[in-house]
């Protein structure tokens, strides 16, 4: 049985993604000869595709946060008061903290990992504040990252080299 659809990566695709998720930035020239399509203009109709077919959304830029100060990152635990939608209705409260990078409801003990970055711990303090006025939080647990030894890396998450029949 034939397993792959029209719309699944080639291996192109694959490499294309895997590429832009490590540097967007790149020409299209540049990306062609890493890929192996050696047209500017192939790479650009392979990049309009995948994102027409949803396998990419958007370009960003990664903030370099020594250069803003950002020097106290933090792992927020949370524990949220089952109610009903209290996924989405606690997940937009988190969201629209000041200094939140991303936002994971999980399973287990804990309801949300949450990523925030900030200058200080009296910046942090000042959101922490702001999480216990939340009433769909039951408690939280924050842990300070001393060093980040791997962000979070997309380009990872692609391997170009897998056997696209075995999919």
């Amino acid at each position: 049985m034939d397993r792959h659809r029209a719309n699944d990566p080639d291996i192109f695709d694959l490499r294309l993604i895997k590429q832009l998720t490590a540097d967007a930035s790149q020409s299209n020239s540049q990306l062609g000869k890493k890929i192996g399509l050696f047209s500017p203009s192939a790479v650009s109709k392979r990049k309009k595709s995948l994102s027409k077919r949803g396998l990419i959304n958007g370009v960003k830029a990664t903030l370099n946060c020594d250069r803003f100060d950002l020097d106290y990152p933090v792992v927020i635990l949370v524990r949220a008061k089952y109610g009903l939608n209290y996924i989405e209705k606690l997940g937009q409260k988190l969201k629209n903290l000041p200094g939140i990078l991303s936002i994971y409801n999980v399973s287990g003990d804990i309801d949300f990992i949450v990523f925030g970055v900030y200058r200080n711990r009296t910046e942090y303090l000042a959101v922490l504040d702001k999480l216990f006025e939340i009433s769909e939080i039951e408690r939280t647990d924050t842990r300070q990252v001393h060093k980040i030894i791997k962000d979070f890396d997309y380009s990872n998450a692609v391997n170009p080299d897998i056997n696209l029949a075995d999919r």
